[in-house]
């Protein structure tokens, strides 16, 4: 699930976003991230 976040990220912004984001403003990473795999098994 963590590869097809990084990846949809990639394409909708920049390739390496997630990492920045994750290194930059990890609280917001992990909403981020939570909010795809929820919206992803809804």
């Amino acid at each position: 699930m963590l590869e097809l976040f990084i990846e949809l990220t990639d394409q909708l912004f920049w390739e390496g976003y997630a990492e920045q984001l994750a290194r930059e403003q990890p609280l917001l990473y992990r909403y981020e991230l939570a909010e795809f795999i929820h919206s992803f098994n809804a």
